[in-house]
């Protein structure tokens, strides 16, 4: 998909951009939010035709997947809208060009797209290395229980159908609440 040397330069390009967003995130701010949504969007159809995303818009998609579990869940229920294959190649693109820390919610997000298209052997020892970094991380624990229990792959599409419209409104919402990690 993207060159290794592309990939490396790009990193290096987050990683900045990482640094140069920091703090500025307002998760209460809906405006930036919807945006954010209506980029991630606009950024899969842009990578089915081979337009890699900016550092600007991956770093920004890192840290408000990290602040704010509406974001999220928005990318884990896009695949209702979008290809379920260009979704996970966006969320691989993502994931290996941010530092692994901030990369956690994406990885895991993709740990569950894994187990999806039938890589459950690979979306289990991802999720383990998840686990070895962040024990605690919510999702990562909820996902290690579906796992364990061997829940059919197309239940994944079928809790995304019933929570997708509610994350997009309270994404889109005047008066949404906002759900963050301390929630």
């Amino acid at each position: 998909m993207v060159e290794s040397n592309t990939m490396d330069i790009l990193r290096e390009e987050v990683k900045f951009e990482l640094l140069a967003q920091d703090g500025k995130y307002n998760l209460n701010d809906r405006d930036t939010n919807v945006r954010i949504v209506e980029d991630i969007r606009k950024a899969i159809d842009e990578l089915a035709d081979g337009v890699v995303p900016s550092a600007q818009h991956i770093a920004e998609v890192a840290i408000a997947t990290n602040a704010n579990l509406q974001i999220r869940d928005f990318i884990m229920g896009v695949q209702l809208e979008k290809d379920i294959d260009y979704v996970g190649k966006y969320i691989e693109l993502l994931g290996n060009v941010i530092t692994k820390q901030k990369a956690i919610p994406l990885a895991t997000i993709f740990c569950g797209y894994l187990y999806q298209i039938e890589e459950k052997d690979y979306a289990v020892k991802f999720l383990n290395d998840i686990l070895e970094m962040n024990p605690e991380y919510p999702l990562a624990k909820l996902l290690y229980r579906v796992f364990a229990a061997e829940w059919p792959a197309d239940e994944f599409k079928k809790m995304a159908e019933k929570l997708h419209q509610s994350v997009l409104d309270n994404i889109y919402s005047i008066e949404a609440e906002v759900i963050t990690n301390d929630n």
